[in-house]
């Protein structure tokens, strides 16, 4: 393009290389209305669109979170009740979704499918320009917020999506801090609101503001439009200027103003905590500081790199003063950046409430002696050639990099800056290694954190009765709502009930669902991807090589046999997985350790991964390590060095961090109740769930509880015990040496040289699944999570490919409408795994009772929909879209990795993917019996408030408190 060209209204301003991305980004203005539009031109198959808004809240009502929600409930031109799900059902999207920023919101979607990609932003620009929720109020009901009452003699209730997501969200101690954090620093400015809402402020929104508040931001005027990849331009813009044309200028007053230095500023507040939990050492307290603006991005990095020097593990100068104090179990540097005005915060965790002034001093302290004596440069280096690392090798796993990107761009762009700025990184590399051989760094910690002109300080104690409290405040507001209603009133919300109810159960047309753009089966491949691979024997041990473009970088990954390991022993093997790097080895301390892995490394993680293939279970302890071709040797000495000669004689820093650990799972748990349950379920019915269960489910947990509660008798023991599993893991008969990249015969021998031969064992595990339960695991929230799952190859030889499609239609097609649409929560689905796992989840569910008895239903709905004759390819679209994801070269090892421990070939890909493209009436009923089958035998876990548990009844038969 050249500058001035005009291209279907758009006119290009500039064309300029962006190298760090290997393309050139282009900008343009919309002439009518000064929509305006970047183009990153670059060779990427998958495609990126995105159109962000800029939307600033006033109020804590969360009504851009709730706008949306609603504007992919239907639009004008595509009158479809959910045409979100139905994209999200038929399309073979890489990424379809939306999101909430606190002053912007902004629509994603990418594919690689040409005609699917223009599909997706055809349904898009209508839904955030023309979207039928303006006109049509119950959209606002289900998506924000209502009063549900069918009797004159219940009690009145709240319900709605986004209220029951905001109630799971404020559940979490981390999501509370975060937004007080903001309220405090931002006082007066939009950040110190809640974009996604307040529970307790979102019904105050009233559906005339919500549509005003459309009104006013919605606007192409007030939009900024991102492609990215291999788009065809020509067509593309096309498109978008059929909407844009129908809108002249307009001025959208979404101005941000500066927060101006407001001195300091404390506060005191309460968190939820479990009832059955003590209070004692639970108090927090967090420091935040004003870290610069969107001009100043070299800011946020360099802290990132003074945060990692200094806090970066345990034995890190400022983590090791706080936790060695006593003060403290844990403290970190959180950065909230991609806003106009950034900051950081110091998090410091679980301190007795007498002791909060004391940390918050050692802190400041801390970093005071840090500055005057100098930040070690070895650990700047070494955190800044990480940081490198990861933005040279721009692997996202399936996050499409198109839209980082976007995400990244609008870090600048959206306040007047150039968005070229965001996306280039090596004049800030340049600057910041230059810098290491001066005080900049000192003197920015020195300015951000001890002169700081900008500060508050957050106290947070614990309760163990304000989630009741809580939850009787909403009560007796809800009492004097309807107690403030004449008897008309009430039967009028009666009615407005049922009507409400009557419409989310109603179904769209054939005509209105013929609407939407789709695909055909012939626009999709019949084939799967095949992975590049070749499995060959090295040096007496077996090996897998990947091929794969990756940019100069080898991906090994050194899987070691677990087994012969019982319960109890893999629990110590996954402490192992955390102590590794933190613990010294034989030679190197664990801050020297740290430093050379950061500086000769990309990656370096040590984990438990399990298998099940051939009817055989397989746990795994994987070394995963990312370096540069020319530091391969540098990678081979370290694997040797950490695996062979790690120490475990340090009783008081593992202590620290088994403690680290407990708090992190017990906080885990809280915050994905969702794959908690499942998991826990699964674990009941299958033997791979079970290993993993061992390793960082609930199980797990509760080791790890005992252990801490009990570690000063147990500590010599403990040591002893890591010791010797290491010793015994690490061994040549154990191990399976997969790399992607280049293949390097050499690098391979010298990595098998490493490890002493072994004694052979048997492989498959001998542990078996729990045994089907009805637990309940208790967590401070106000909502819960729900899951039940089973085990297919109890009933059949094999998993039928077909089953994918059955995911895609009970995920989007069933409980997508019983469970979120008319239940209220924010998410629900069915699983379906290789090993023959599957089952059902909820995701912030108001009602986890009633959606168990959704899950029984869902046979019954696979059969109607059998018997209806109703086409499906939509699905099976869906299905294979979902079964073909983003592959970048870690993925694809991964991906390799996996399909060669369950003994998968491609034939059997090949043969999943006919089965899948065949889905017929017959399946969908064989389908029907296997999920009924599931429902009457499979397990439950409900993961949530005390009060949801209870009011499961005798669905559960077991609490675990947590």
């Amino acid at each position: 393009m050249k500058t001035g060209e005009i291209i279907h209204g758009f006119e290009f301003i500039s064309s300029r290389p962006i190298p760090e991305l290997s393309g050139v980004l282009h900008e343009a203005v919309y002439k009518k209305n000064g929509a305006k539009l970047i183009f990153i031109d670059r060779e990427d198959t998958n495609k990126t669109f995105a159109i962000a808004f800029k939307t600033i809240p006033e109020d804590d009502t969360g009504v851009f979170h709730i706008i949306e929600h609603s504007v992919l409930c239907g639009s004008d031109k595509y009158p479809v009740k959910e045409p979100f799900v139905e994209l999200l059902k038929g399309s073979v999207k890489t990424f379809l979704n939306a999101f909430t920023f606190p002053d912007k919101t902004m629509y994603p979607v990418s594919s690689r499918n040409d005609k699917d990609f223009l599909n997706l932003i055809d349904v898009y620009m209508d839904a955030v320009l023309h979207p039928i929720a303006v006109t049509k109020p119950e959209i606002f009901y289900q998506e924000g917020w209502h009063y549900e009452l069918h009797d004159a003699a219940d009690e009145l209730l709240y319900k709605g999506v986004v209220f029951n997501e905001m109630k799971g969200a404020y559940s979490s101690a981390d999501e509370i801090e975060m937004e007080e954090m903001s309220a405090l620093l931002y006082k007066g400015s939009c950040y110190g609101k809640d974009s996604g809402g307040n529970p307790t402020a979102i019904p105050s929104l009233t559906y005339d503001d919500f549509v005003a508040s459309h009104k006013k931001y919605y606007h192409p005027s007030n939009s900024r439009i991102i492609l990215d990849g291999s788009v065809d331009l020509d067509k593309t813009l096309a498109l978008l200027d059929g909407f844009l044309c129908e809108y002249d200028y307009l001025e959208v007053n979404s101005d941000i103003p500066r927060v101006p230095p407001m001195g300091h500023t404390e506060h005191t507040m309460h968190y939820e905590i479990s009832s059955g939990e003590s209070p004692e050492g639970k108090a927090r307290v967090c420091l935040g500081f004003a870290a610069g603006d969107f001009t100043e991005r070299r800011i946020i990095s360099a802290l990132g790199i003074i945060t990692d020097a200094i806090a970066g593990s345990n034995e890190a100068p400022f983590k090791k003063a706080m936790l060695d104090s006593g003060l403290c179990e844990d403290a970190s540097f959180i950065s909230y950046d991609g806003i106009q005005q950034n900051s950081v915060i110091i998090e410091i965790k679980n301190v007795a409430e007498d002791k909060l002034e004391c940390a918050r001093k050692l802190a400041l302290d801390t970093i005071g002696k840090i500055c005057e004596q100098g930040i070690d440069k070895k650990a700047l280096t070494a955190a800044l050639n990480s940081m490198e690392f990861r933005v040279r090798e721009q692997d996202m796993a399936t996050f499409p990099s198109g839209i980082s990107y976007a995400m990244t761009a609008l870090d600048t762009w959206l306040y007047g800056g150039d968005p070229i700025a965001a996306l280039s990184f090596e004049e800030d590399i340049a600057f910041l290694r230059a810098a290491i051989d001066t005080d900049y760094y000192e003197q920015l910690a020195a300015r951000i954190f001890l002169a700081s002109e900008h500060s508050a300080t957050l106290y947070m104690l614990p309760s163990c009765t304000l989630g009741e409290e809580r939850a009787n405040a909403e009560r007796a507001k809800l009492a004097r709502a309807k107690s403030g209603m004449s008897d008309t009133e009430i039967t009028e919300l009666i009615e407005k009930t049922a009507a409400l109810e009557a419409w989310q159960q109603s179904s769209d047309t054939p005509e209105v669902l013929a609407t939407l753009p789709k695909l055909e089966i012939s626009d999709i491949s019949d084939t799967p991807e095949k992975y590049p691979t070749e499995e060959y024997t090295w040096d007496g041990v077996p090996a897998l090589y990947t091929k794969a473009a990756s940019r100069g970088i080898t991906y090994t990954n050194l899987l070691f046999d677990l087994s012969d390991f019982s319960e109890e022993e893999l629990f110590y093997v996954s402490l192992l997985t955390d102590l590794f790097k933190n613990v010294p080895t034989e030679k190197t301390d664990a801050v020297a350790l740290q430093t050379k892995i950061k500086t000769e490394l990309g990656v370096f993680s040590t984990s438990v991964i399990v298998a099940t293939g051939n009817k055989l279970t397989a746990p795994y302890f994987q070394v995963s390590v990312s370096a540069l071709d020319s530091k391969l040797t540098s990678a081979r000495d370290i694997i040797r060095e950490v695996l062979c000669s790690s120490v475990f004689s340090d009783k008081t820093a593992i202590g620290k961090i088994v403690k680290q650990i407990k708090t992190g799972n017990a906080e885990a748990i809280a915050a994905s109740g969702h794959s908690v349950a499942f998991a826990r379920s699964a674990a009941y019915v299958s033997a791979e769930s079970a290993v993993c269960e061992c390793i960082d489910g609930i199980e797990f947990y509760l080791r790890i509880k005992e252990l801490d509660a009990n570690y000063a008798a147990r500590a010599d023991e403990l040591c002893d015990v890591l010791a010797k599993t290491a010793e015994r893991i690490f061994t040549r008969s154990r191990l399976t040496v997969c790399h992607a990249g280049v293949r390097n015969d050499s690098y391979m021998s010298e990595l098998i040289a490493i490890f002493p031969d072994g004694e052979k064992i048997s492989h498959g595990t001998a542990i078996k699944p729990l045994g089907v339960r009805k637990e309940g695991i208790v967590i401070p929230a106000a909502i819960s999570y729900a899951a039940l799952a089973g085990n297919a190859c109890d009933y059949t030889d094999r998993v039928h490919g077909s089953l994918g499609v059955v995911k895609t239609i009970l995920s989007y097609g069933y409980l997508w409408n019983v469970i979120r649409v008319q239940g209220g929560a924010y998410g629900a689905g069915f699983i379906k795994r290789a090993s023959g796992t599957c089952g059902f989840y909820t995701y912030r569910d108001p009602d986890a009772n009633r959606s168990a008895d959704c899950f029984a239903e869902s046979a019954h709905y696979l059969r109607e929909l059998a018997a209806s004759g109703e086409d499906i390819t939509t699905f099976i679209i869906g299905a294979v879209g979902d079964a073909d994801p983003l592959i970048t070269p870690k993925v694809l090892s991964a991906l390799a990795i996996g399909a060669y421990l369950r003994s998968e070939s491609y034939e059997d890909r090949l043969t999943a993917r006919r089965e899948m493209l065949s889905t017929s009436a017959e399946d969908l009923l064989s389908a029907a019996e296997l999920v009924e089958r599931i429902n009457r035998d499979g397990g439950i876990c409900v993961v949530g408030g005390r009060d949801k548990l209870d009011a499961c009844g005798k669905k559960l038969d077991r609490l675990i408190e947590i």
